[in-house]
């Protein structure tokens, strides 16, 4: 049994349709899930969605937070963040380095408004 995950969400919706497609043309449960390589379980969860939604209810959808949701910083926060990165240099606010990073721009929010992101968290 192999795992879907890796598949692109346009990719695992394609397998989604064929399976149910497949159950539709008379294939039993199990043989779906093995021709696929998807579990069982999974086989079962589609057949449900699709009798209860129809083909919308298989459809990809985004994954994850919408963008913008839970954002420490508001926009006239990020815009003024925006603002000194584009027109100074580290060193002009105070910060270590002449060239600006992750790092220091996490030290920029930080010092401006007492709050600490991860480095990954400042790119986001």
């Amino acid at each position: 049994m192999g795992d879907a995950w890796h598949l692109s969400p346009s990719a695992q919706e394609a397998l989604r349709l064929r399976a149910v497609a497949a159950l539709m043309a008379g294939r039993d449960r199990e043989d779906v899930a093995a021709v696929f390589g998807v579990s069982l379980r999974a086989v079962d969860k589609w057949w449900a969605k699709w009798q209860a939604g129809g083909r919308e209810a298989l459809v990809m959808r985004p994954r994850g937070r919408p963008v913008g949701v839970h954002q420490v910083l508001g926009e006239a926060e990020q815009a003024a963040v925006r603002h000194v990165v584009l027109d100074h240099r580290p060193c002009d606010m105070g910060l270590s380095g002449r060239l600006w990073t992750r790092r220091l721009i996490g030290d920029l929010i930080a010092k401006l408004y007492r709050v600490r992101l991860t480095e990954p968290g400042v790119g986001t």
